[in-house]
């Protein structure tokens, strides 16, 4: 929702010591909300006005050798006539850092998020709200000069609210290790190796969804401020995936007659996202991101593709109060080849490609230091391989944010 925007620029303001609470209101209204390029399974391209109201609250606090940084956005979220999608929108955060004895450094991250899956990915018009909860660990230690040791771990789990969905709810562990180049506090290189292990417990919902996965990668990431005007953040690697078997189903014989049938999901090869911020002059910026994921297709869990995104993000700040931020994106998916042919029965060697644009502006104004109003709009376009996923779709957002 374009809400999370507004709510973001007051988030990245200086968080000083103690809580801080706030609230707001977003009225937006979506050309096609439910990104539809014509009549789809009785559905029609149909326009709404999304109103939500949001509560949202901030803690920050020091003990002794350690950092507490928390955050929580409770939204509520009413259409104008497509009431059935109603929902809650959630986006809860901790954070820890300690600093521990020895030059040991341990970070804690947890995080639950509400959202509304886009309907782009899904492929469907059916309400369904991911909840996802996330548990991240990392600990640091010197083993020489400018040189450290990175230990990690990661645990997360995703559910869909819709039955028709649920057999992709999954849930994944990794863990990371390597050692990182830290000449000067704050920047860094790391060079790490990285396992997961996925499962789908609803998978046997599906003759078609592997009851889980197996990744193992290395990652090369960075952190590095290089002056005052430009900073560099992300990480390029390789990434290697093998699925488990499918589980006995309904259909295992035929399966077992024709493997072709299954999916063939397992892949190999780059893996990036890269992000490279400019600060042209004092009141302009220029934010670069180059991105390409190979796996799930957005929201879509049991449908894979390669998808290579980019996007420049130009800033102006005309004076204190007011703030202009825009962007210019480009995103292109390729799905595996035989998911079509086997989700959808369409013909034989049918592959889908989707090219998306998408391009934006937001007017941020802020009278006091209370108070924010923001006035978004973009446009998204989608062309596809199959024209039945093809859409264009324009919002507008003006939201009102305070802080107390």
């Amino acid at each position: 929702m374009v809400w999370a925007n507004a709510t973001a620029q007051v988030d990245e303001q200086v968080n000083p010591l103690g809580f801080s609470w706030g609230t707001g209101e977003t009225v937006e209204h979506d050309s096609n909300f439910l990104r539809l390029s014509g009549l789809q399974d009785g559905y029609p391209v149909v326009a709404d006005t999304l109103y939500s109201t949001d509560l949202n609250g901030k803690f920050h606090q020091t003990y002794s050798r350690q950092e507490l940084t928390a955050s929580a956005t409770i939204a509520r979220v009413l259409f104008s006539n497509l009431r059935q999608y109603d929902y809650t929108q959630e986006d809860i955060r901790a954070n820890l850092r300690s600093d521990l004895p020895y030059s040991f450094n341990s970070v804690i991250n947890v995080s639950r998020s509400a959202q509304l899956a886009h309907f782009a990915d899904i492929g469907s018009p059916v309400r369904d709200v991911i909840t996802s909860n996330d548990l991240n660990l990392t600990l640091d230690f010197p083993i020489a000069v400018d040189w450290r040791a990175v230990v990690g771990g990661d645990g997360n789990q995703s559910t869909n609210s819709a039955v028709s969905l649920q057999a992709g709810n999954y849930s994944f562990t990794q863990f990371n290790g390597g050692i990182r180049f830290q000449p000067t506090t704050g920047n860094h290189v790391d060079l790490l190796v990285q396992t997961t292990h996925a499962t789908y417990p609803d998978a046997n919902a599906s003759e078609f969804i592997n009851p889980g996965y197996r990744d193992l990668g290395a990652d090369l990431r960075v952190d590095w401020t290089f002056s005052g005007a430009s900073h560099l953040q992300g990480r390029a690697g390789y990434l290697k995936r093998d699925y488990d078997p499918l589980v006995a189903s309904a259909n295992a014989a035929v399966l077992a007659a024709d493997p072709t049938l299954a999916l063939n999901r397992n892949f190999a090869g780059p893996a990036y996202d890269l992000t490279y911020l400019w600060q042209v002059t004092a009141a302009s910026s220029l934010t670069f991101f180059g991105e390409r994921i190979t796996g799930a297709a957005g929201d879509n869990n049991y449908l894979s593709a390669v998808t290579d995104t980019y996007r420049v993000t130009p800033g102006y700040q005309f004076s204190e109060k007011i703030t202009l931020n825009g962007y210019l994106e480009w995103s292109h998916r390729n799905y595996f080849s035989n998911v079509y042919e086997i989700v959808y029965g369409l013909p034989p060697g049918t592959t889908r490609v989707d090219t998306t644009h998408n391009a934006g502006v937001t007017v941020i104004w802020s009278p006091w230091i209370w108070l924010q109003a923001s006035l978004d709009a973009h446009r998204e376009q989608r062309g596809s391989s199959i024209s039945l996923w093809d859409y264009a779709d324009n919002v507008i957002a003006l939201s009102l944010q305070g802080r107390f």
